[in-house]
């Protein structure tokens, strides 16, 4: 099964986010119930590792986090482009990341190992932009002021499966954040 840890968004935010993501020049909008900022991507997960992940993240003891916007940036993958709005980097979101990351590797799923960057993505495209639609995109980018942060108290086990129209993602579980 296709999974992944996230953090979601709450609905008040998720609004400030789509009326950003609806200014963006580039690539097609993430839809709202997608949005969320990735701990853990499991890729194709079988399913007694995602059993044992369950219960090793029914255990988990870890403090809510607070969630604080930097702005908008870029990166591609391969040919393809993302637009996201990054999440600062703090020791409790590095710590819940690692702790998350721990308990996967614990439960026999193979993790990517590549550093973790913080984001909730608001457009994808399948390739790169190029000349105006680079340099309008270029332009857009940075700061965001007024970006609304939030408190996770809770991370999620979802399933995802591919569709012709994109991802449809479903949560499996949610795990409270209590210190």
């Amino acid at each position: 099964m296709r999974a992944f840890i996230a953090i979601p968004i709450p609905e008040d935010v998720a609004g400030a986010l789509i009326r950003l993501q609806s200014a963006l020049p580039y690539g097609r909008p993430v839809p709202e119930e997608n949005l969320h900022l990735t701990l853990a991507f499991l890729e194709e997960a079988p399913e007694a590792a995602l059993e044992d992940l369950h219960e090793m993240m029914s255990a988990l003891r870890a403090g809510a986090v607070d969630i604080r916007f930097t702005g908008l940036d870029s990166f591609t993958e391969g040919e393809r482009g993302l637009v996201f709005v990054a999440v600062e980097r703090s020791e409790a979101l590095q710590a819940l990341q690692d702790r998350i990351a721990g308990l996967c590797r614990a439960a026999g799923l193979d993790l990517p190992r590549r550093r973790f960057r913080p984001h909730f993505t608001l457009t994808r495209a399948n390739r790169r932009p190029d000349g105006p639609a680079r340099d309008r995109l270029a332009a857009s980018l940075g700061p965001v002021p007024g970006l609304p942060g939030f408190t996770a108290r809770a991370v999620t086990l979802y399933q995802s499966s591919l569709t012709p129209r994109g991802a449809i993602h479903e949560a499996l579980a949610a795990y409270p954040l209590r210190g």
